[in-house]
C-alpha cells in the first residue's frame, strides 16, 4: 500500500469510529433507506448513516437474493437461476427486470438478447418477496471472454456525482468485522473496490470522471464467462537451435485454421515483457528477424510461415523472443498459440579439449566419445542442414603419438510415433515416425604402455560431447 493510500485509510477508519459513535442516532433516524443486503459468505444488516438522505437521493434498497451470480457456458449452452426480490418499501411498486450495462467498462457488457427473465412484470406490496427466473443463452458464435451485466429491478439509479454512502454493518455470526460493501473487508467501497470511498468503479477518488453508464440502486451482479474457442493451430510452440555467427538460418512452421471461417494474421516479434537483471545484450537485434507468411489463412488450411535468421558475424551469447500472431487484428485472447524463439550462438572451438592421464601397465586403452543432440529444431529447420557430429581424436604417449583405430560407431535416437512431437496434420503422410534426441558415439583402440598419455579431442557440429578412457580389457 502506498503512503498515500495508507493515509486515506486511516482518515477513513477515524470517520468509521465516528459513524460507530453515531450509531444510536442513526437508529433514531427515519428507515427509509435502511434494508437488508444478501452476500455470498453472510447476512449484514445495514444502516445509512444520517444526514446523507438529501446527499443521495430519496430511494429505498430493496432486497435482493443473491446480489451476485456468475456463470461459466460454453457456446451455444445455457443455464438457468433464481432471483428473488423484497418490497423493502412503504408503496406497492411495479417490477419490471431490465438488463443494463455495468457502471464500469473492465469487461465486455452481456448482450440484452441473451438473457430471459420471467415474469416479466410483476406488482408487488410492502413486504412481499417475488422470485424471478433468469435464463442465459450464450449463442453459437459468441466471442470467449468475459462478460458482465446488470439486471436491475427498479429505475432508482446514484446521481451522477455520488460516492457512495458509508454504511454501518452488523456482521452475521461467524464472519470477520468490516466497513464494506459485496463483503470485502479492510475498506470503504462497493462493487469490490477497496482503498476508497467509492462506488462501481471509483477508486483512489470522490470524482465522477470514470463514469460511464447510470448506477442502479437495486440490482444484482452478473458475471458471464465464455471459453476462447481456438483459431489456429501451430505445428510447433517453439524454435529453439544453436547457431553460429555470419550462418542464415530459415526454418517453417504450419499454421492451421480451426477458427471455422478465414483468419488474419500479421505475425511479429516480441520480447517478454519481464524484469531482466543479467548484465547479458541479446545476441542480436529483432529487427533482423524476417518473418514470411499469408495475411489470410482460409478455414479449414494449412499455411506455411517461414522465419528467416540471418545471424551476424558479431554476435554472441543468446536470444530470447517470441512471435505473435495478431490474428484479426485483435488482442491476444488466448485462441493464438504464441511461438518461442530461443537461440544460443556459439562458435565451433578451433582449439581441442585437451586430457592428461597416467597408466602403470600395458593394458590397450580404449576411449569412447559421444555427443547427443535434439532433431527438434531441425525439424522445421530448411537450411542450412543440421550436419553430423564428428570429433578429431589423436593420442600420445609420453611425447610420440599413438595410433588409434576406430573400432565401432553407434548412432542412436528416440524414435516416436506420428503425432507425438508435432500434431499429425503437420506431419508428411509418407512417414510414420518422428525422432526425438539423438546421440552420436565413436569407439577408438589402441595398444597400451606405461607412462604420461595425452587425449585431444576437437568436436565437431557439436558443442558438447561426453568422453570415457578405459584401462585394460573393456566390456
Amino acid at each position: 500500500m502506498s503512503k498515500s493510500t495508507a493515509l486515506k485509510a486511516a482518515s477513513k477508519f477515524f470517520s468509521l469510529l465516528l459513524c460507530l459513535i453515531l450509531l444510536p442516532v442513526a437508529f433514531a433516524q427515519t428507515e427509509e433507506l435502511n434494508g437488508t443486503v444478501t452476500y455470498e459468505n453472510g447476512t449484514y444488516e445495514s444502516n445509512i448513516v444520517p444526514g446523507l438522505e438529501e446527499a443521495y437521493g430519496n430511494y429505498t434498497v430493496h432486497d435482493i437474493k443473491p446480489n451476485y451470480y456468475s456463470i461459466y457456458l460454453m457456446q451455444g449452452k445455457s443455464e438457468t437461476f433464481n432471483v428473488s426480490f423484497r418490497n423493502e418499501g412503504n408503496e406497492t411498486l411495479d417490477i419490471t427486470p431490465k438488463v443494463v450495462a455495468p457502471s464500469n467498462d473492465y469487461y465486455d457488457v452481456v448482450n440484452e438478447s441473451w438473457i430471459t427473465i420471467s415474469p416479466e412484470n410483476v406488482t408487488l406490496s410492502p413486504g412481499v418477496e417475488q422470485n424471478f427466473t433468469i435464463d442465459v443463452s450464450v449463442p453459437e458464435d459468441a466471442e470467449g471472454g468475459e462478460y458482465e451485466a446488470q439486471i436491475a429491478f427498479t429505475n432508482d439509479t446514484y446521481p451522477e456525482e455520488y460516492d457512495a454512502p458509508v454504511y454501518i454493518q452488523e456482521t452475521a455470526e461467524g464472519y470477520s468485522d468490516s466497513t464494506s460493501d459485496e463483503g470485502y473487508s479492510d475498506s470503504v467501497s462497493t462493487e469490490g473496490y477497496s482503498d476508497s470511498i467509492s462506488a462501481e468503479g471509483y477508486s483512489d477518488s470522490t470524482s465522477d470522471e470514470e463514469y460511464i453508464y447510470p448506477r442502479y440502486v437495486n440490482a444484482m451482479h452478473l458475471w458471464v464467462s465464455v471459453p476462447v474457442n481456438p483459431k489456429l493451430e501451430l505445428q510447433t510452440s517453439y524454435v529453439s537451435d544453436t547457431v553460429e555467427p555470419g550462418q542464415e538460418y530459415i526454418y517453417a512452421i504450419k499454421i492451421k485454421n480451426v477458427a471455422g471461417k478465414d483468419v488474419t494474421i500479421d505475425p511479429k516479434v516480441m520480447r517478454y515483457e519481464i524484469y531482466d537483471y543479467s548484465f547479458d545484450e541479446s545476441a542480436f537485434s529483432d529487427d533482423i528477424i524476417e518473418i514470411s507468411a499469408p495475411s489470410t489463412i482460409k478455414a479449414g488450411e494449412i499455411a506455411n510461415m517461414t522465419i528467416r535468421v540471418p545471424v551476424p558475424e558479431s554476435a554472441s551469447g543468446s536470444y530470447d523472443a517470441y512471435i505473435e500472431m495478431n490474428a484479426d487484428g485483435k488482442e491476444n485472447d488466448g485462441s493464438v498459440p504464441q511461438i518461442s524463439l530461443s537461440f544460443t550462438v556459439d562458435k565451433q572451438p578451433k582449439v581441442p579439449y585437451v586430457k592428461t592421464f597416467n597408466t602403470t601397465t600395458a593394458d590397450p586403452i580404449t576411449i569412447e566419445v559421444s555427443a547427443e543432440t535434439s532433431d527438434q529444431g531441425a525439424s522445421v529447420r530448411i537450411s542450412p542442414e543440421k550436419e553430423e557430429p564428428g570429433f578429431e581424436i589423436n593420442l600420445t604417449c609420453n611425447s610420440n603419438p599413438v595410433n588409434l583405430s576406430l573400432v565401432k560407431t553407434v548412432d542412436s535416437s528416440a524414435v516416436y510415433s506420428q503425432g507425438y512431437i508435432f500434431p499429425i496434420w503437420a506431419t508428411e503422410t509418407s512417414s510414420s515416425y518422428q525422432s526425438g534426441s539423438r546421440k552420436y558415439t565413436e569407439t577408438y583402440r589402441a595398444a597400451g604402455a606405461i607412462g604420461t598419455w595425452e587425449l585431444t579431442i576437437l568436436p565437431k557440429n557439436t558443442n558438447n560431447f561426453d568422453y570415457s578412457i578405459t584401462v585394460g580389457e573393456s566390456e
